[in-house]
């Protein structure tokens, strides 16, 4: 992430009457705003932290144009693994719209567990995000908040029933404050979301021991070291809800490190640290994600 403004201007494609093509990829997609103000790529598919969503609009398309960001990840814990692949536009600098789907594969656990050996969970999420006020970069001490909503569809419905949950269906709704202070390199995220999912929503929407909306507290902390240009290393606490009898659930924790190399591509790495899942403790681990866009 940079702390410096972006000093490259987009080149600029004439019509034939030798005026600016309002049509052009670069019109559409100029890419004038800063290095890492789009954010990372979250597991949920919105922009953010790898477990955390944060206020930021994805792309890194100004005020007059779009932007738009391709993400794949990989999450490898003691006993199970997960992938996941996303996409996300922003428009204006203002709003938010992202696709996401996790591949939650279960290994030699699935046998265990009774669902076989290998089972896959597939967990599809679309969400829509919106910039309220201000902007992570202002030099001002104004953040820049957001609200968001997700709508999440988990395609296993015997094996999710059977485990207790109610819904293979629901939503999340969050508000989002995100800042960055670039004298010092600090980035601060806190986000407050309502939601019933069993850990975020792969085994499910509310269950037998709790069947209503509660909000879950998300951080992030992040440090921008000043002499190594595009880095920002951090940490990420994420609280979960408790509504099954079959498996208690652990709130998260990771500690990263993410590098921009250009606009184009972000790098980051993370050691995560995601407690019980599926009655199976200390589900600890590796974090790897590639994104890429404009």
């Amino acid at each position: 992430m940079s702390l410096h403004p972006a000093t490259e201007q987009p080149a600029s494609v004439e019509d034939g009457a030798g005026q600016p093509d309002p049509l052009s990829f670069n019109a559409l997609f100029d890419g004038q705003r800063t290095l890492g103000t789009s954010g990372l790529s979250s597991l949920e598919g919105s922009s953010g932290g790898g477990i955390a969503s944060w206020a930021t609009i994805g792309g890194y398309g100004s005020k007059k144009s779009m932007g738009m960001a391709f993400h794949y990840s990989y999450v490898n814990v003691t006993n199970y693994t997960d992938q996941n692949v996303g996409a996300l536009m922003g428009f204006y600098d203002r709003v938010e719209l992202s696709y996401s789907h996790n591949f939650f594969q279960t290994g030699g656990t699935g046998a265990k567990l009774g669902i076989g050996r290998g089972y896959q969970f597939d967990l599809d999420t679309g969400g829509i995000k919106v910039r309220l006020f201000g902007h992570v970069l202002d030099k001002t001490l104004l953040p820049q908040v957001s609200v968001g909503a997700m709508y999440k569809h988990d395609g296993d419905a015997k094996v999710i029933h059977a485990v207790g949950s109610k819904h293979t269906d629901g939503a999340d709704v969050y508000v989002a404050v995100t800042k960055l202070f670039p004298k010092i390199g600090i980035l601060v995220d806190t986000t407050l979301r309502l939601t019933k999912g069993n850990q975020w929503g792969i085994l499910g929407f509310g269950g037998d021991r709790n069947d209503n909306y509660y909000p879950q507290f998300e951080g992030s902390l992040g440090y921008l070291p000043s002499f190594i240009p595009g880095l920002v290393v951090g940490v990420e606490y994420r609280t979960k809800p408790r509504n099954q009898n079959f498996t208690p659930e652990s709130n998260w924790f990771d500690v990263y490190a993410s590098y921009f190399v250009n606009k184009h591509l972000n790098i980051t790495a993370a050691y995560v640290s995601l407690g019980t899942i599926a009655t199976y403790r200390t589900q600890t681990g590796a974090y790897f994600s590639l994104q890429t866009g404009f």
